[in-house]
């Protein structure tokens, strides 16, 4: 284990940390995308069919709750007291998990724990670090914000049920995480290696994050801020843990509130909902920068995963380079075996 300073810096930064592996090529990540679209469309289509055999809504039922619906239509018929939703409106984001993983093996461009960060991936201490932070920066003042706004109910009746509160606790936080590690791993690092600038990064990975949830301008232009904070936190914590409790913080508050009849998620926003949205981020990114320069939270190395790789990876192509040279060798005998016998008939011939 060793400490990140101002020498190695640069060697961990996360947006542009898929450079550091010997076996980068600009080109595979683009592979690495379009096997983990499709690898992803199997799993998650295995969870839909998995629901609709479980539930008795039948295939027809199942597709109707699933995200493509949901991007169709918005958020407002969005139903977390309902365990089977919640599985597949969840459940088959947090599949991204998975695709990405079984991706990794068959690419092979780089270990699936560089996407989670550039410290030798994924912290536990440094996510439960960050947890109060972001509970205290996003999911206290949406819990203010909620029973204090306009949008309180007054008529309150518990809707959760025993299974969809325990369905939404384990799939929820997993739906985050599967999000951070495709939109600041995956999409980010892309970008991030691609254009060797961690800003340029940070703002398309966003523009793309935003525009696949349905919002209206105001909220579009939120989901666009929180992209932003997402990855602004990556980039400061040097990896998904810290921007993943932000996300956790933020959407587990909200689905709680509303399966408890205390709000309601619509994909309708406002201007007061967009500067609430800005301030709370800016906060935690400001809380998250402090904390990285007085604390080692998301300096400390536990395993160097470039170190790891490439030396894994030079010793492949050594292999391959001794068994082509000795293939060379192998040719050459046979050659100068086989010119042997042919001086020799020649011989005889005359």
């Amino acid at each position: 284990m060793y400490i990140i300073d101002s020498s190695n810096a640069k060697e961990h930064s996360y947006p542009v940390y898929g450079r550091q592996f010997k076996s980068y090529r600009w080109f595979k990540p683009v592979l690495a995308a379009i096997l983990f679209a499709v690898l992803y469309l199997l799993v998650s289509m295995a969870l839909v069919m998995f629901v609709a055999a479980g539930s008795g809504v039948g295939l027809e039922g199942a597709v109707g709750s699933a995200p493509s619906n949901i991007f169709s239509g918005g958020y407002d018929d969005m139903d977390l007291a309902n365990a089977w939703q919640t599985v597949v409106n969840l459940g088959s984001v947090a599949m991204m998990i998975p695709a990405l993983w079984l991706t990794t093996k068959i690419v092979r461009d780089r270990p699936f724990t560089s996407y989670s960060s550039s410290r030798g991936g994924w912290s536990h201490k440094a996510f439960w670090r960050t947890m109060p932070v972001a509970f205290i920066c996003i999911s206290v003042p949406i819990v203010i914000w909620e029973l204090f706004h306009e949008h309180h109910i007054n008529d309150y009746q518990m809707r959760f049920t025993l299974a969809s509160f325990l369905v939404l606790t384990v799939l929820g936080p997993l739906q985050c995480m599967a999000e951070e590690y495709v939109f600041r791993g995956l999409l980010m690092q892309t970008l991030g290696s691609w254009f060797r600038l961690p800003v340029i990064a940070v703002v398309l990975q966003s523009c793309l994050f935003a525009a696949l949830h349905p919002y209206d301008i105001y909220g579009k232009v939120g989901i666009l801020a929180s992209g932003m904070v997402f990855a602004l936190t990556a980039w400061i914590g040097r990896g998904i843990e810290v921007s993943a409790a932000y996300h956790i913080c933020n959407n587990m508050t909200i689905f709680y509130l509303q399966g408890m009849n205390l709000s309601a998620i619509s994909s309708k926003s406002d201007i007061q909902a967009l500067i609430f949205e800005i301030i709370t981020g800016v906060v935690f990114v400001i809380a998250i920068f402090i904390l990285s320069r007085k604390t080692d939270w998301f300096s400390s190395v536990k395993r160097d995963d470039v170190v790891a790789w490439n030396e894994k990876y030079d010793a492949k192509i050594a292999r391959k380079e001794a068994k082509k040279q000795a293939k060379y060798v192998e040719i050459g005998a046979h050659e100068e075996s086989s010119g042997g016998k042919h001086f020799e008939r020649s011989r005889h011939l005359v």
